[in-house]
């Protein structure tokens, strides 16, 4: 039998025992009770400050059980789907969304910013100010779209000005400087591409793509040296890349060491034989070290992948005439020469471009020559561009689905999706 004080402190036990089971019954009920206000709070923060993906596992969190989908949650997945450029499942929430009643401007806001994000400019109807002076948390995508709207339609100084106010208001972003590099590079300012390469990369130490880009632009400003640590850096994670070996190469070959240089060539070419900058880079580094005959067998590789590259047929017919094939040579330095006034002439025509950005006939000149001396799939881009501004233009229609023939390839479908605008006749 149990003694008065061990009965005591059994019902002294078991009433606390009681009291913290009650507790924790009353807990999880509050906490099932408002377990989706909670997901819903904490996704909205998430998209707040641009946890995107932790934003949509709040979402899924959200939905454990048997909950239905509401406005403000159906709003919320919408936004972070958007976001993680998931664009058909944006689309299949935007039609369900008016079913659960969310509000009808902000179903268009986010309508407008996924069609800015897929590059749907002509659906937009020119509603950049919408976006620009209303950017709220959406800053980032809204000016990449923008950006790629600008140099969509060959406004470069447009293209900049977003990409230097994006990195202001987000300083520790590195998607502008990135963006930046790669605009300074195509206009050949490798020193402002340097620049924009260490912003980035200093803001995103392990992105290995920022790391080559920034080797690359060292490169090219003949800063061997640390070019040669950041390819090997590279390297030690990406063993067989080909940019990066063909980069330790070309710097090597800058110091002097040609042999050396020679060696490492044909190492990269060993582990990537199919790939056409290798073989051009190789054969051309062949040819330059005295050895004709084997730079002749790998530049007609490249020549066969690439034949409209005016640069690498010259290159090509060079070696065929120094290893005594000079009637071989006759027909490639003939399209040579018949390229050279075309070629020229580039520069001008983008310049005037950039004055006359909606002028078509200059996009299908700089798109026919580009594809017929340079290469073809640059020619896709540019043909591609203008039908961004004239989708229904029947001549770049016609190039287009020609130089996709000459490939052998069929026009790739856009899996990024099509947003269908509100009260439009436009269709996927």
């Amino acid at each position: 039998m149990l003694t008065e004080p061990s009965r005591s402190r059994t019902v002294r036990f078991l009433r606390r025992y009681a009291v913290r089971m009650g507790l924790i019954v009353i807990g999880l009920g509050f906490t099932g009770y408002f377990w989706r206000d909670f997901c819903l709070w904490r996704a909205e923060g998430d998209l707040l400050q641009r946890r995107n993906a932790s934003a949509a596992l709040w979402m899924a969190r959200g939905q454990w059980g048997r909950w239905q989908l509401d406005a403000p949650s159906c709003l919320l997945k919408i936004r972070a789907a958007r976001r993680l450029l998931d664009f058909p499942e944006v689309e299949r929430l935007l039609k369900q969304a008016a079913t659960l009643g969310v509000r009808h401007v902000d179903l268009e806001r986010e309508r407008l910013l996924a069609m800015a994000q897929t590059q749907q400019f002509i659906a937009m109807q020119s509603r950049w100010d919408e976006l620009l002076n209303d950017q709220r948390s959406d800053g980032p995508e809204i000016a990449q779209a923008y950006y790629n709207w600008c140099m969509i339609n060959h406004r470069p100084a447009q293209a900049e000005q977003i990409l230097v106010l994006w990195s202001q208001d987000y300083p520790q972003d590195p998607q502008p400087w990135i963006l930046l590099g790669r605009y300074y590079q195509s206009l050949q300012k490798w020193e402002g591409s340097e620049d924009a390469y260490r912003k980035a990369w200093a803001r995103d130490p392990k992105n290995d793509a920022t790391l080559l880009s920034l080797a690359n632009a060292l490169r090219v400003r003949l800063k061997d040296e640390e070019a040669i640590r950041l390819f090997q850096n590279y390297v030690q994670r990406h063993p067989t890349d080909p940019v990066a070996l063909r980069g330790i190469a070309q710097c090597t070959a800058n110091r002097g060491n040609l042999s050396r240089a020679v060696e490492i060539m044909r190492e990269c070419y060993s582990k990537n034989p199919d790939d056409f900058l290798t073989q051009h880079a190789y054969g051309e580094l062949l040819l330059s070290s005295g050895n004709a005959a084997e730079a002749v067998s790998i530049l007609e590789q490249a020549h066969r992948k690439v034949p409209e590259y005016a640069n690498l047929a010259y290159t090509y017919a060079r070696a065929l005439k120094a290893t005594g094939k000079g009637d071989q040579a006759v027909p490639l330095f003939a399209f040579v020469s018949e390229s050279r006034p075309e070629l020229d002439q580039l520069n001008d025509l983008e310049e005037r471009l950039r004055m006359q950005p909606n002028n078509l006939e200059l996009r299908m000149k700089l798109a026919e020559v580009t594809a017929k001396y340079v290469s073809r799939r640059e020619g896709i881009q540019w043909y591609e561009a203008l039908l961004q501004i004239a989708p229904n233009y029947a001549p770049a229609q016609r190039a287009l689905a020609e130089l996709y023939r000459s490939l052998g390839e069929q026009p790739p479908a856009d899996v990024r999706g099509t947003i269908v605008p509100a009260n439009s006749d436009v269709r996927p």
